[in-house]
């Protein structure tokens, strides 16, 4: 069979000897001893994941995929939940300058050690790798809950964006290991409408415990602790030690660990902290031609060209192998996801602004108007997981899903202070629609494409494309919305500049007078329109990539593969 060929799959055999011809397609009755609730499938040459694999099925399944729904769900709240406490937490520490360092700590060490874990789950048990990540995790979320410091709390933030990386690299790894190729878009969608689903309940619920005398901000971390004890009971007694061998084990110790990239990791690391301090910086708290901005810039292109240097002099032992990287569908599914998470995230962030500064509503009734954007996203996931089962076909979806989620982004471009309800309100459920119908492709993508041993660096190379597209997204598109909000207010007369920005768009009617307030609003509407014109172009990139993207199909043997 051509391996370009569609792949198929086959959920049950009929016993034949085990003395067949290798060539044969049918294989031996499956050992009597294969653990609970395991049943090996086969996969006919073509199939880019193993050629024999044990799938899990039933009470196991079914736990493991709540397991894999609590991890993702855990650390996507830790993300989303933290935006509501953070003005009660720099109150407590007097720390308003570290602010941004909150979230930036998290992220950085998540996105640096993303490539590591793609490592480290290839030289070592799944299961293990797995369970220690979770525990670095808690570790970081304690830290956080107990910190008597802002000091501490950043560390606290670091360490458990270290075990975030390690958890979600895990949850899509183990996706390809526990159900056949042809369930794995439902299972993926699932796992991924966590996110939105944190996205919908994690301000409010941050609301909650913040505002609550008893519980108090602390708790947006305790609530870490059961969340991480029932996903790690069901990984102990539910995921078979077999399912987690690693595809390259015939390495010493020593070995593995030189070969995990540490040294690569920090100097991406670097990399990218010297990229969010230019992006921070430029433009507003300093100007572009400041040596601070330049020089962080400068930093970042000369540790980001060591960083690929040093890549490609390894080859194969480097922490993103070029081999990989430069697979059709693998780059091309990392720049879609770089650009499409970056178009998302920009919306996600300054949508609440738009009903807040321009619409002047409160942040309660805010995080209400901004429901249909999150809420369709998880439900247009769901279903498209569902259809790509069915149907086989993945790709047209990225299609579709980019094309829409651009139109919903240039429409959400033309929003205004007299902009009625049923209008933006359809803007969002569009932009929202696209974006879940795409996001969750190019992760099935890689595991179509690649080998058995090369989908844990395939699937972090997915994931890290995600969040630094994000990051970057987010930190372009807020650039873009404070330069122009600046650039408006200045031909407002009678306004103080400074304390209209430190309002962040809510209250604005106590910070500037009756007369003004119409034109301070329509200066924030024009921010706003600018950030959602990033993530229009954004979006329309994306789909230019997706065109690129090798056409593939997942069908069974019944459907006439034979």
């Amino acid at each position: 069979m051509n391996p370009r060929e569609p792949v198929h799959e086959k959920d049950t055999k009929p016993p034949v000897n085990a003395s067949m011809k290798a060539g044969n397609k049918e294989k031996p009755d499956a050992p009597a001893n294969l653990e609970a609730g395991v049943h090996q499938d086969e996969t006919v040459e073509g199939e880019s994941v193993h050629g024999e694999d044990i799938y899990l099925h039933g009470l196991p399944l079914v736990l493991m995929t709540l397991s894999l729904m609590v991890g993702v769900l855990m650390i996507a709240l830790d993300n989303s939940i933290i935006a509501t406490a953070i003005p009660k937490i720099t109150s407590k520490f007097d720390s308003l300058g570290d602010v941004a360092w909150y979230a930036s700590a998290y992220l950085l060490t998540q996105l640096s050690f993303q490539p590591t874990f793609g490592k480290i789950y290839t030289f070592f048990n799944l299961k293990w790798v797995y369970l220690i990540s979770s525990i670095i995790f808690e570790g970081g979320s304690i830290l956080c809950a107990a910190a008597p410091s802002s000091a501490a709390f950043i560390i606290g933030r670091a360490i458990a964006g270290i075990g975030a990386a390690g958890i979600f690299c895990g949850a899509m790894i183990i996706i390809s290991k526990i159900v056949e190729m042809r369930k794995r878009p439902l299972l993926l969608a699932i796992i991924s409408s966590m996110y939105g689903i944190a996205s919908v309940i994690g301000p409010s619920l941050g609301g909650v415990f913040t505002h609550s005398k008893q519980l108090t901000w602390r708790f947006c971390f305790w609530i870490n602790l059961p969340l991480g004890a029932v996903m790690a009971l069901i990984i102990c007694f539910y995921y078979p030690l077999s399912l987690g061998e690693a595809p390259d084990s015939d390495h010493s110790l020593k070995e593995k660990i030189l070969g995990l990239g540490l040294k690569s990791a920090l100097i991406l690391a670097g990399a990218l902290v010297c990229l969010f301090l230019a992006l921070q910086w430029g433009g507003t708290k300093h100007p572009w031609s400041d040596s601070r901005v330049w020089g962080c810039l400068v930093g970042f292109g000369l540790l980001l060209t060591l960083f690929v240097f040093i890549q490609i002099r390894q080859g194969e032992a480097a922490l993103i192998r070029p081999r990989i990287i430069s697979q059709r569908s693998v780059f091309l599914g990392c720049l879609f996801s770089a650009l499409y998470q970056g178009a998302m995230t920009t919306q996600s962030y300054h949508l609440p602004f738009y009903f807040q500064a321009v619409k002047g509503v409160d942040p309660q009734t805010s995080g209400v108007d901004i429901l249909p954007h999150g809420v369709t996203v998880t439900i247009a996931t769901l279903i498209t997981g569902s259809i790509i089962t069915w149907l086989g076909y993945y790709v047209p979806f990225m299609w579709a899903g980019s094309a829409i989620f651009t139109t919903g982004a240039g429409l959400l471009y033309t929003i205004s202070q007299n902009t009625p309800t049923a209008r933006w309100f359809g803007y969002e459920v569009l932009a929202g629609a696209g974006f879940g119908i795409a996001i969750q492709i190019p992760i099935f993508a890689v595991q179509v494409v690649l080998s058995a041993g090369d989908i844990p660096l395939g699937t972090v190379l997915i994931i890290l494309s995600q969040a630094l597209g994000g990051s970057v997204g987010l930190s372009i598109s807020q650039n873009v919305f404070q330069n122009s909000l600046r650039q408006r207010l200045k031909t407002i007369a009678d306004i103080d500049i400074q304390a209209v920005i430190a309002a962040g768009g809510t209250d604005l009617e106590h910070v500037v007078s009756a007369d003004s307030l119409a034109y301070v609003r329509d200066a924030f509407r024009y921010g706003i329109s600018n950030a959602f014109l990033v993530s229009t172009a954004l979006g329309g990139i994306a789909f230019l990539a997706s065109i690129g993207m090798e056409r593939r199909k997942i069908k069974s043997k019944k459907e006439g593969g034979e």
